[in-house]
């Protein structure tokens, strides 16, 4: 259960497309790692999934790429979960926002079992597609063939696009290209508004989807054809688990919205700013900050406990995939990664033009271990979350720090780059992934020292003889 940002280029400050999501697993304890996957030119076998009757032959050709799966693949309930990544050709994927049909929709085009789910989608998508538009045409001709396993929101995009594709039933879908100086804030609910089917240049569908909706009698508007109204869902849970993180993430980026329960708020909009990863990152990393609906708010505690924040002690990571204009594309795709919770935790740079990312990212173990990002920022999070109203500050000077830090590892690295051309930018990029990496590492640790020091001041297993008698 998810929450996603994105921005389009001319909506951005540094004429990047953003594409961000907070990955939700079921679980507080979920672990991820973050890898290299090796491009393949012999490509042979069969792929089956653990999670659906899902089985394909892979193609022979595959582009290397960057992903985030759950550890523990081999669980049947979980596969890989490949949740987001950038290929070798600076193509990002996030794969998925979940989403939900209604039962009018569901009961004629029901979810199939030998379908195509969240568990596959990223290592049987991404690798084979050479630009955002074919990442909604190469799952298109899947869909077609296999159906869909699940309700899926999921994005791409490139340098130049965004393509935003939402299938809430087993057949059906639409894709829809994000303007270039809009974002949107998506919340596991169907959001694509009003389809103009005549144009091609920006939206994308099924076959068939008009005769399909008015064969079944499925669209409860008098004219038009409102892919939400018609596809999606509008109930009370919805307005007590997914309106409010919209209402709250148009709210920051700048659209004026004053009802968290609101069933019309846009897809998309124009924010009152020109975009950084910095503000997709504050959004991903809110719970209704500087409002009553704050689970942190202690006079409220009616209004504190009425929304599902946006970011969760659940949260198994969050990225943000920024693909930039103003670099060479050798140093382009950023893959900023938070290994959560969000609320407590930095967003940290990786190059994807890499062979590796870092032994602490890719070496998760399924028990903690102090070495390991992942298990870092679990820490981190326990400690301050306990004394919050005590420990926020400390935080937010770490977090404010962090962040300083990262962006000067991006410039450094851009510099060196740019100054110093290297014929080999892989083996470049990689060393200074592990020395970024590292460097947001001691940061982090130094952090966790402050915070136990902090804590153990706070203990209620204390006296003093000179001051509390």
């Amino acid at each position: 259960m998810c929450t996603t940002v994105l921005v389009g280029k001319k909506a951005s400050r540094t004429g990047s497309t953003m594409i961000a999501r907070n990955a939700d697993a079921e679980e507080p304890i979920q672990p991820v790692k973050f890898i290299h996957v090796k491009a393949d030119q012999n490509g042979k076998g069969t792929y089956r999934s653990t999670v659906s009757e899902y089985q394909e032959t892979y193609p022979e050709h595959s582009l290397a790429y960057h992903m985030i799966p759950f550890i523990e693949s081999e669980r049947k309930e979980l596969g890989i979960m490949g949740e987001a990544g950038i290929n070798s050709l600076n193509i990002a994927m996030s794969s998925t926002e979940s989403i939900f049909g209604n039962p009018f929709v569901l009961a004629i085009d029901p979810l199939t079992k030998r379908g195509l789910g969240e568990d596959s989608l990223l290592n049987m998508v991404l690798p084979y597609i050479h630009s955002a538009r074919e990442g909604v045409t190469y799952t298109a001709k899947i869909i077609a063939e296999y159906g869909s396993h699940e309700g899926n929101g999921i994005i791409f995009s490139d340098k130049d696009e965004i393509w935003y594709m939402e299938i809430p039933c087993g057949h059906h879908w639409v894709a829809v290209r994000l303007p270039d100086d809009c974002c949107a804030v998506i919340a596991n609910q169907s959001l694509i508004e009003e389809v103009d089917f005549t144009d091609t240049q920006n939206v994308m569908y099924s076959e068939g989807i008009q005769e399909f909706v008015a064969t079944n009698h499925l669209n409860p508007d008098y004219e038009g054809f409102n892919f939400r109204h018609i596809f999606g869902t509008s109930s009370k849970e919805d307005r007590k688990y997914n309106t409010a993180r919209v209402w709250y993430g148009q709210k920051y980026l700048g659209l004026d919205t004053t009802d968290p329960t609101a069933s019309d708020m846009p897809f998309c909009f124009k924010p009152n700013r020109l975009l950084t990863v910095a503000d997709v990152g504050a959004v991903l990393s809110s719970h209704y900050d500087e409002t009553c609906y704050d689970p942190f708010n202690e006079t409220d505690q009616i209004h504190a406990k009425m929304y599902r924040p946006i970011a969760m002690n659940r949260t198994a990571e969050s990225h943000i995939l920024e693909i930039r204009n103003h670099v060479p594309a050798e140093i382009a795709a950023l893959f900023w990664l938070n290994s959560g919770p969000t609320a407590f935790n930095p967003y940290v740079p990786f190059y994807t033009n890499s062979e590796d990312t870092a032994p602490a990212y890719h070496k998760t173990s399924k028990t903690y271990d102090n070495t390991q990002a992942y298990w870092l920022s679990r820490e981190l999070a326990v400690l301050v979350e306990r004394d919050y109203q005590k420990l926020s500050y400390a935080n937010f000077d770490y977090l404010t720090a962090a962040a300083i830090l990262a962006n000067q590892c991006v410039a450094e690295t851009d510099r060196l780059y740019q100054e110093k051309p290297t014929t080999d930018p892989v083996a470049f990029l990689t060393k200074q992934n592990q020395q970024n990496a590292d460097k947001m590492l001691t940061l982090t640790k130094k952090h966790i020292g402050e915070l136990i020091e902090k804590g153990l001041a706070l203990s209620k297993l204390t006296f003093d003889i000179t001051k509390d008698v």
